[in-house]
């Protein structure tokens, strides 16, 4: 069996938005929105995290709230699976309110270094401000809008 045709941008991007209007009287905000599957039988991801990390109860309600703006649009089109978490570990870090509860930890970070060249740097997150972070072992605080990716690097 082939695998499932993608999910058009313009569709996760409909629904990234709907997660948006769901969250914004909350402390959640929305990180990332993935669709799969064919019509009938897709699968919509939705991440969400807040500043002083997400609960299990705010999840639900966030679920409970964009389910019925799905359902009220009719978006996804036959039967379909919500699932809405936070970003997990394993997932990079997607917006500038993920990094500060991140402080104290080891995060791994791919930049460009202004020369159009990506580097990595891995180091204890120190401090993040409004345009930068600053890595433990990295000399110059890493502007945010030259990241590409940042992770956090787990211990085992």
């Amino acid at each position: 069996m082939p695998a499932p045709p993608p999910a058009t941008d313009a569709l996760a991007d409909r629904v990234r938005a709907l997660a948006e209007e769901a969250a914004a009287d909350t402390d959640l905000f929305v990180v990332g929105v993935e669709v799969r599957g064919f019509q009938g039988s897709r699968v919509v991801e939705v991440f969400a995290d807040s500043e002083d990390g997400a609960g299990s109860d705010d999840l639900a309600s966030l679920s409970r709230s964009l389910s019925f703006l799905l359902d009220t649009e009719d978006l996804v089109k036959g039967r379909y699976r919500l699932d809405v978490s936070t970003p997990g570990a394993d997932r990079p870090l997607a917006d500038r309110r993920q990094y500060a509860k991140h402080v104290g930890r080891t995060l791994a970070v791919t930049f460009e270094d202004g020369e159009d060249q990506l580097l990595t740097a891995q180091g204890e997150l120190l401090s993040v401000d409004a345009d930068a972070l600053e890595l433990d072992g990295h000399t110059a605080p890493i502007p945010f809008d030259s990241i590409r990716e940042a992770r956090v690097t787990l211990p085992w």
